[in-house]
């Protein structure tokens, strides 16, 4: 369960379907101090966590989830903040797309890592609490990788059809 907390931090920075095993342990060990600071700051239990599931299917936005959808984003944003990837409610867009760079750079989905940060980041552009904002960028990076993978099943089942 504690890595699945961690890998829910790792999606702001890169999606969870497309990075290999070496990217996953080298954000874990960049970030782990990070994650489990802002986790006590803020006062986050692994029960507080959604599912990717939950997030697509919209769980977090009924009404009876406002606090633990407002308690994870602000655990986002401190991990953002301390990752210097988010100063007050903006998000550096510049060090995301250069954190993409380091950690993509012989990733040939790399440009990929880029369309998906560069459409959520404009996505929650004009959202000024940052909590709601962080939150906001880990449903869309969620997603729209999961369209992506669905485009892609679809693609190869259409494949396999010929």
């Amino acid at each position: 369960m504690r890595s699945l907390v961690l890998y829910a931090c790792i999606l702001i920075i890169a999606p969870f379907s497309s990075i290999e095993l070496k990217n996953i342990k080298n954000l874990i060990e960049t970030t782990r101090d990070d994650i489990e600071a802002c986790q006590i700051e803020n006062n986050v239990t692994y029960a507080d966590l959604y599912s990717p599931e939950d997030m697509i299917t919209d769980l977090p936005t009924q009404l009876e989830n406002e606090e633990k959808t407002r308690k994870i984003g602000c655990w986002i944003a401190c991990i953002l903040k301390r990752q210097n990837l988010m100063e007050d409610s903006n998000i550096k867009e510049g060090q995301i797309h250069v954190r993409i760079n380091i950690e993509y750079s012989d990733n040939p989905r790399e440009a990929f890592m880029h369309q998906i940060a560069s459409k959520c980041m404009k996505q929650v552009r004009d959202i000024t609490q940052e909590c709601e904002k962080s939150f906001s960028l880990l449903v869309c990076i969620i997603k729209t990788t999961y369209e992506e993978q669905k485009h892609q099943q679809h693609e190869i089942e259409k494949a396999e059809m010929k």
